[in-house]
């Protein structure tokens, strides 16, 4: 793997130069320098420009391009092209051409339109992969390799069965153990040669369910399609990465990701990826702690090191329901939460607003009216200059956390296949709570997988753990019973790796562990609602908390009870519970709370495990940190609409965008960024 190494925050963004002509390269090129832009990434889209036909390649303006950037200090981040594949090769080749869950193939258009299984597909995208890497090897203006462009469609065709098959292979080894781990007992679904095995569709094993939602009658079925699909994806990343590899081996290589996309299990593509990046598009409306959750998602696929934010809007989106503008000073806030959370970049979609298209309305740097002096434009002048500031600060600096969030896309989708118990069960929602409560506190935490390493950790969070292997439970007893605290929830530990339930009753795997017997789960009306009392518990928790959703009916097997259910007929019985495990504590939420009672439950955890805020805010406003070993960075973002003050302990500081000294209590205009050293 290659190692990244900034040497300043890449500022700038996507550029489609082949959009225009030679001289408005030129222009560009003018406004780029004079909004501070030291980064481009490109050509994206660019495929059929690239390779016109089969035998026949268009290199030319490309060097035009990147000669241009490398003469004005402006780094490439060099794409490949081949999230679009030429309409030539979809008419020429259309078994590259993808099915759909409905089972219908699809025509050549939009994007990332291709079977991941395709051999047609992966040659063409190694071989253009390939011819950039060997021109461009030498090329100053190489920074970065970024592949493709927001990987994520399924495929249902014959190829992928046959590929799915020998996946299944490698796997289970024989029908025998498939049959067994994917229970087919249930409806006769015994398979008895490897081709009666096909892709789960709308044509046999799946249906949707609800509101923006699919079921399956064969989760493990479905769940394992998911896994193969990401990982047929996964390979196409890396077809063209040891294509790329093969000449610039030292060169980085990225694919910008997409946050919480459910389709793909991104620890497992962070393993093949040199840098992680993502693509952030919140809407106005969102609470701050969506992005900041997605930004330290980001961070924790390589294991806490910074990652690059390759895409953000400088304004409006295109292709929301309601694509509101950015209110002045949100897109520099959004942009040093960004940095707050361990990114190393500020980069955006795109460079200039483009003329056609589906998003010729999408915000850019450069808009259409090719005017900077404009609020948005000022504010990137801005921004661009003070990034500059930061060169050799922050850079590369991480994110010291005692506390860890498990974030699991394969338990995410067993979840969500569940037929049962409620349709309004949603895996994000439930762990963004434990999110918000966490960053509310301005408590500095890791989002990882079930299978990271926990011991470096004091306090681990594992909301709605339904989906808990074997050596997930065994890992979780180890890291609690040497000295560590978990804090799960109700609908964890109850299945295995194959979403078949453990028979020795709920929570299944974690019943020893957390000292308490689930005898059943009651699934609650959205309109419905239950108590969480508090009486009998330490004076910091007591109280009565609304909670909703799930209600487990749970009955204390050596755990000490701290709150119980007010209604219904399992009023009294215990809804949240402590139990002592070995040198260390497990504790149990019976149901989905309030975020009071969850900020509650933080401070009687946290206080005497020694972690505490970075700094205590009002509502509102964010804090974070940063360290390189010899320096802190603390950052203080004010996401209200009105002037704050906030207490300051010990100083003095240096204020690094201001470069002015302080101390004691400090006030923060609306939208505010204060960043603090010494």
């Amino acid at each position: 793997m290659a190692i990244y190494h900034p040497r300043h925050f890449l500022y700038g963004g996507d550029y489609n130069p082949d959009q225009w002509s030679a001289e408005v390269w030129r222009d560009d090129i003018t406004r780029m320098k004079e909004l501070g832009v030291n980064a481009a990434t490109l050509p994206v889209f660019s495929w059929a420009h690239l390779q016109p036909a089969e035998d026949s390649y268009d290199f030319a303006w490309l060097d035009q391009v990147l000669n241009l950037l490398a003469e004005n200090a402006i780094d490439a981040i060099l794409a490949t092209p081949t999230a679009a594949q030429p309409a030539w090769m979809s008419h020429k080749y259309p078994e590259m051409l993808p099915v759909t869950i409905y089972e219908q193939k699809r025509k050549h258009g939009g994007r990332t339109n291709f079977c991941p299984n395709s051999p047609v597909y992966r040659r063409f995208a190694a071989n253009i992969a390939g011819k950039m890497a060997e021109r461009y090897q030498k090329h100053p203006a190489l920074l970065l390799w970024h592949i493709s462009n927001e990987y994520g469609s399924y495929c249902y065709c014959d190829t992928c069965a046959a590929a799915f098959r020998e996946w299944l292979k490698q796997r289970y080894g024989t029908l025998e153990e498939l049959n067994r781990r994917w229970y087919t007992r249930f409806w006769g679904h015994t398979f008895y040669e490897w081709e009666e095995v096909e892709p789960p569709s709308y044509l046999n094993e799946m249906f949707p369910y609800g509101p923006e939602r699919t079921a399956t009658t064969q989760q493990p079925m479905a769940i394992d399609y998911n896994r193969f699909m990401s990982g047929s994806l996964l390979d196409c990343f890396r077809n063209e990465a040891a294509a790329i590899r093969k000449y610039t081996p030292e060169v980085p290589i990225t694919t910008n990701l997409m946050g919480t996309f459910k389709p793909l299990d991104y620890f497992a593509w962070a393993k093949e990826m040199d840098i992680a990046s993502w693509d952030s598009y919140p809407q106005p409306s969102d609470p701050p702690s969506k992005p900041a959750m997605r930004h330290d998602l980001t961070r924790g696929l390589k294991d806490g090191m910074p990652f690059l934010l390759m895409e953000q809007t400088p304004n409006q989106q295109n292709w929301q329901p309601v694509n509101a503008l950015k209110r002045p000073g949100v897109m520099r806030l959004w942009s040093y939460q960004a940095i707050a959370h361990g990114s190393d970049s500020v980069l955006f979609f795109q460079w200039r607003q483009t003329l056609g298209g589906c998003e010729k309305y999408h915000a850019a740097m450069l808009p259409h009216a090719n005017i900077l002096n404009t609020r948005i434009g000022r504010e990137l002048v801005q921004l661009g200059a003070e990034l500059k500031k930061l060169d050799g600060k922050i850079l590369g600096s991480r994110i010291e956390a005692r506390i860890a969030l498990v974030f699991d896309w394969s338990n995410w989708w067993a979840v969500e296949y569940s037929s049962g118990p409620t349709i309004y069960l949603k895996y994000l929602d439930i762990v963004g709570k434990y999110y918000q409560a966490i960053y509310d506190l301005n408590l500095p935490v890791d989002i990882i997988p079930s299978t990271a390493d926990f011991s470096k950790y004091s306090l681990v969070i594992a909301p709605l753990l339904y989906m808990t292997p074997h050596k997930t439970a065994q890992k979780l007893e180890a890291f609690v019973a040497a000295g560590g605290t978990l804090l799960t929830t109700f609908f964890s530990g109850w299945v295995d790796e194959n979403d078949l339930v453990y028979p020795d009753g709920y929570p299944g795997a974690l019943r020893k562990l957390l000292g308490v017997w689930v005898e059943e789960q009651d699934a609650l009306y959205p309109e419905i609602t239950n108590e969480m009392i508090f009486s009998d518990a330490p004076e910091e928790l007591r109280g009565v908390y609304t909670c909703k959703t799930i209600c487990d009916v749970a009955h204390a097997e050596g755990a000490h009870i701290l709150a119980t259910f007010g209604k219904e007929y399992y009023a009294g019985q215990p809804c949240v519970t402590e139990n002592t495990f070995g040198k260390g504590k497990a504790l149990y939420v019976a149901s989905d709370p309030e975020v009071n009672l969850l900020h509650k439950l933080l401070h009687y955890i946290c206080r005497p495990l020694g972690i505490r805020p970075v700094l205590v805010t009002p509502p509102g406003v964010e804090a974070t940190q940063r360290t390189n070993g010899k320096e802190s960075f603390t950052f203080i973002l004010n996401h209200n609409d009105f002037e704050v003050e906030i207490k300051l302990a010990g100083g003095p500081f240096i204020e690094l965008l201001s470069g002015s000294q302080v101390s004691g209590t400090i006030k923060l205009p609306p939208k505010g960024v204060n960043i603090l050293t010494g």
